[in-house]
Formats: structure tokens, sequence, C-alpha cells
């Protein structure tokens, strides 16, 4: 009887076992799911799609700045360019001086530079930079109210062709007056032109036909004592030489006279003394102008030796280039 009690008891027990197992499952899955809804609503996750498009739409506006920024720039550059092609050689070398001999003074005859922007001296050398007047056209540089923004030399055809020096002895005289030049315009930026070429010299060995006088008739000549572009007296010296001169050939035998004709058609190589000076300008830390390449016949007169008007202006614009190196120069 017990036995069977027990037995009813245990079935009717079962169902309510089933049950209660299932509630405690149900109230398991409702508190796993109410703690993850909890989660999320704590950590509510971001949406990026708008924080992505913000940045596409601010690296495209960089992008179009930056864009706008270059064009900005290159028409500025190309402005620049195109106004400084049109101004004339006296204005591009506004604050700029060109220190020589005749070459030099070749700037100021053909009109390619003005005479506040030429200094030379016929006859001036490195040689005898104090005899020959060179070191009292520095001076009046020196002594000006403002100093040259560039010093452009351009010097050694009366070294090379007149005293007979060699290119070591040259260079070494030329070096003298360089540093002396850098002493005395420290701010200064010194440019040296090359040694134009000779394609005849005279039957003394002198340059045939240079353009070595000061023909101007300039008004303020006389009150100007520190102009030293007017040297009539070293002219006439020079003509009076040159007349001596002529006497003596013309005392000479046939010979002589037949080795002076030998000697008109006689070029003079400048090469070596244009290689020391290129050396000189590495030692020294100065800008070499190369205008070794001006030697086609157009650029000289018929004596082989005078530059013309077009020398000059392919000379300028080789300084041009050396001195302002940002510009295109045409």
């Amino acid at each position: 009887m017990f036995e069977k009690n027990k037995e009813k008891m245990k079935e009717k027990m079962e169902p309510d076992k089933v049950l209660r197992f299932a509630i405690v499952a149900v109230i398991l899955l409702f508190l796993i799911g109410a703690l993850i809804i909890g989660t999320r609503m704590m950590n509510p996750r971001v949406d990026a799609t708008e924080g992505v498009k913000k940045l596409t739409e601010l690296e495209d506006a960089n992008v179009q700045k930056i864009d706008a920024k270059i064009q900005e720039l290159e028409q500025t550059e190309a402005d620049e360019a195109a106004a400084w092609k049109a101004k004339s050689a006296k204005e591009k070398m506004d604050g700029c001086i060109v220190l020589g001999d005749s070459t030099a003074l070749g700037f100021r005859q053909n009109d390619i530079l003005s005479k506040s922007q030429v200094k030379s001296k016929d006859g001036a050398t490195v040689s005898d930079a104090e005899g020959s007047g060179l070191n009292e056209l520095l001076t009046a540089v020196t002594e000006a109210e403002t100093a040259p923004q560039k010093l452009i030399l351009c010097i050694g055809r009366g070294d090379v062709a007149v005293s007979g020096e060699t290119a070591d002895a040259f260079a070494a005289n030329y070096k003298s007056f360089v540093e002396q030049v850098k002493a005395a315009l420290p701010d200064t930026k010194v440019y040296v032109c090359s040694i134009p070429a000779y394609l005849s010299l005279t039957s003394t060995g002198d340059a045939a036909g240079s353009a070595d006088s000061d023909n101007d008739s300039d008004s303020d000549a006389a009150s100007d004592s520190k102009d030293t572009t007017d040297n009539s007296d070293l002219k006439s010296s020079t003509d009076s030489k040159s007349s001596t001169d002529s006497k003596s050939n013309s005392d000479s035998d046939t010979s002589s006279d037949d080795s002076s004709s030998s000697k008109m058609s006689t070029a003079l190589d400048v090469t070596s003394y244009n290689e020391a000076l290129k050396a000189l300008c590495k030692e020294e830390k100065v800008k070499y102008v190369d205008t070794t390449d001006l030697t086609d016949a157009s650029y000289y007169g018929e004596d082989g030796s005078t530059m013309t008007k077009a020398y000059y202006e392919a000379c300028i614009n080789k300084i041009l280039e050396a001195a302002f190196r940002n510009y295109v120069i045409q």
C-alpha cells in the first residue's frame, strides 16, 4: 500500500518538475535578453556612415584648396616672368654695375646699359690696377651712396693683348683684384665675365679697332670727377704711341713689314686665360659668366676685334641669366 502511494506521488510530481525547469529556463533566457538589451542601450553602436561622408567632403575641399593655391602660385610666377621679360636690360640691371675696360664700355656705347650702370676705363688692367685706373673705378663704386647689389667684372682683354702676361700670372693679378673687391663690397655679389675672343690682331699685337674710346659728349663729364669713363688723356697717350709705332714701322725694312702683315691675320687664343678665370672663380666662390661661345663673325666688326651691338645684346643675356637664374631670359 505504501509503495503504491509512493509511486502515485512520484508520477504526480514528475510534471511539476518539468514545469519548474521550464519556468527557470524562461526566466534565465529573459534575464540574458534583458542584460544584452541593457548593454546595448548603455553602449549604443555609432553609425559611421555620416562621419565617413563628412571626412570625404573635407578631403575633397582640402584638395580643391590645394589645387587652387597651386594654380595661384603658377599664375603669379607666370605674371612675374612676363613682367620681367617685358623689361629692358637697363631695368633688369637696376642696382647692378658693370666694371672694367673697353669691353665694359661697349655696354654703354651700344645703349645696352646706362652711364650709371657702367664704370669703365680704356686700358684698365688687373696687371696694373693702380696705374691703369682700375682701382680708381673701384673707389668710385665703393664711395657711392648705395653699394651695388651685383658687380659684374668685364676686364682682361688689355692684360691678354697688351701686357702679354701668362695665364697664371694674369689669374694671380685677377685674384688679387677680386679679393680687393670682396673686401670693399662685402654685401655685393661678384660676377666675372670671360674674356671675349680676338678674331684678329694688329701688327703690334694689340687688338684692332676695339671699343676702347668713349666718344660720348656728356654735359656732366667735366663736373663728375669720379666718372672714369671719359679718358681723353689716356686716349691721347695711346694715339701718340700709335703714331710713334707707325713711324717706327715705316722706318723698318721690308722683311719687318712682311712680318707685320702676317701678324694682322693672327687670332689671339684666350682659351687658357678663360680657363684660369674659371678656376679662379671656383676658388674665390664667385660666379663665372661664360661668353666664350659668342664667336660668330656677326658678333664682330671687319677688324675681327671690335664687338658689335649684337654681341653686347647676347652678352647681357648671359649676364642676366647668371645673375637672375629664377627667370628665363629671352
